[in-house]
């Protein structure tokens, strides 16, 4: 009987120590809210020399900052008031702005884009909801040798330079948000930018906020890669309407994140639908896991990101001029794993 015993003793402490192997620590889930979260994440931008800002959330929806400097020359330094490029990150401004609309009645999913541009080959047989998710079959690489001067020249490009697979199948394109663009002006009889000062910026009180044409080299953090300068930057950020071409402080995309979408849970569960049913969960300028809502933004020079669960609207961003996409995307995922908990 004893050794009965002794060998069950034995059983139950391998099944304990075999269990505690695979248990996440505690210590690699970053609470959100809590004192030390704020150190570990100034240790993570340390340890991988990120040069930049995280915006983490505080009180009342209100963003802490995180800033690590990685150089001494203060024209480098990322500030959380100062202009960034957004790029891809304004996806998400173009995509709410559709969903005005469409609470609007004046454009619904199924809107077909001939509607708008007929001239488009095969726009018969391409949505306003394929255009919201990648999915339009469209394709446009092309980069102008100068910056494109306004909105007409943008669309002409835009229109001069597409293509169409008529695949219908997942392909992340700036093209699709640039068409949604040009269609919120035509809906809206505004430009794209008056349409985003009336409806967010100014409803928001968001003082930093600026198309490229508008924008000096001096207001924004310079790029920390040699090979990049002004010149690229502005070709880059004008021929991305709609879908990179604003310039937006941290803090005052923080505030648009918050506001317009964090706390619509109307538009964020109707995303969360329409990405349920596709290829990749994507919608509007989003991907979603469980029920968080995650982004990539990237141009030469500039990268950043954010994560927001859109249930408890934790949320955390970052912006960064001296990393590549590679490390921009580990940090997401560093970001979606130990801060939104999700493995």
């Amino acid at each position: 009987m004893r050794l009965k015993k002794i060998i069950l003793y034995i059983f139950l402490a391998i099944c304990i120590f075999s269990v505690c192997l695979f248990v996440v620590p505690s210590g690699s889930r970053i609470d959100p809210g809590l004192k030390n979260s704020q150190k570990q994440l100034k240790d993570y931008m340390k340890s991988h020399h990120i040069n930049g800002v995280m915006l983490v959330s505080g009180k009342d929806g209100q963003p802490n900052v995180i800033k690590n400097n990685e150089t001494s020359n203060k024209n480098d330094l990322v500030n959380a008031d100062q202009l960034f490029p957004t790029a891809s990150l304004q996806k998400i401004i173009t995509g709410t702005a559709i969903y005005q609309l469409q609470q609007k009645g004046q454009l619904n999913w199924n809107t077909p884009l001939s509607k708008y541009y007929p001239q488009v080959s095969g726009s018969q047989d391409i949505t306003i909801r394929e255009l919201m998710n990648h999915t339009s079959g469209l394709i446009n690489n092309a980069r102008p040798s100068e910056p494109l001067k306004n909105q007409e020249e943008q669309i002409a490009y835009m229109l001069k330079y597409m293509q169409n697979d008529h695949l219908h199948t997942w392909d992340y394109q700036d093209v699709d948000y640039e068409l949604l663009a040009a269609i919120i002006s035509k809906e809206s009889h505004l430009s794209y930018n008056d349409y985003i000062q009336k409806n967010f910026a100014k409803p928001l009180k968001l003082r930093q906020i600026k198309d490229y044409s508008e924008v000096n080299q001096n207001e924004i953090p310079q790029p920390m890669s040699s090979n990049v300068d002004w010149h690229k930057v502005v070709v880059t950020t004008s021929s991305d309407f709609g879908a990179g071409n604003l310039f937006i402080s941290p803090n005052d995309y923080w505030k648009f994140v918050y506001n317009s979408v964090l706390k619509d849970p109307k538009m964020i569960n109707e995303y969360a639908q329409q990405a349920k049913h596709q290829e990749v969960a994507y919608f509007g300028g989003v991907y979603f896991e469980d029920d968080v809502i995650r982004a990539e933004g990237s141009i030469p020079g500039y990268n950043a990101c954010f994560v927001a669960n859109y249930k408890t609207k934790e949320m955390i961003m970052l912006f960064s001029n001296n990393i590549n996409y590679l490390t921009l995307k580990k940090a997401s995922d560093y970001l979606l794993h130990h801060y939104m908990g999700l493995f």
